[in-house]
């Protein structure tokens, strides 16, 4: 088999009409040269293939510095808007959402809860003559008390959402 022809790097440079200072920087990058006395000596086939290959990783990495560079921006924008929609008042902190939420339940428990407490003397007192317990009388404080207990929970769930909106 045939040696491949060797070229110097003023030829080289010749044939790829590039400078001698980008040759020698492509040996730091890991251009195929062999070192002799006189210099570098090249095999033009080998340094074509490697430039084709450099250029190929290079394009890659930077592509792959764009998708980061990219990505990153659409994170950053991502983060801002969520911000913004915050500061607005749009989207709120899911665990304070679900502190309220908590917040009402129990008042709405404790309000209910407390009925019994309030209307069994009430109750008591209804009893007519004959002994037996009044009806509409009945449904009456029972509908008087549902309606109290319940519209202070929704004065109380007014008042939260006022203070909650101040602090915004």
């Amino acid at each position: 088999m045939a040696s491949k022809k060797q070229v110097n790097l003023r030829e080289l440079s010749k044939i790829l009409q590039i400078s001698q200072p980008t040759i020698r920087d492509w040996i730091l990058k890991g251009c195929p040269a062999e070192r002799t006395s006189k210099g570098f000596l090249f095999v033009p086939d080998e340094v074509f293939s490697w430039r084709e290959k450099y250029l190929s990783e290079k394009k890659q990495s930077s592509e792959g510095y764009e998708r980061a560079r990219t990505e990153r921006m659409i994170w950053l924008a991502k983060q801002a808007e969520l911000n913004y929609k915050k500061q607005e008042g749009i989207l709120v902190d899911a665990g304070e959402v679900k502190q309220a939420a908590f917040e009402t339940a129990r008042q709405v428990r404790d309000g209910l809860l407390n009925i019994p407490n309030r209307i069994s003397d009430l109750l008591v007192g209804e009893i007519n003559s004959a002994g037996r317990i009044d009806g509409a009388k009945v449904k009456e404080i029972l509908d008087k008390e549902l309606r109290q207990a319940l519209e202070a929970l929704s004065d109380n769930l007014n008042k939260s959402t006022e203070v909650h909106d101040d602090k915004n």
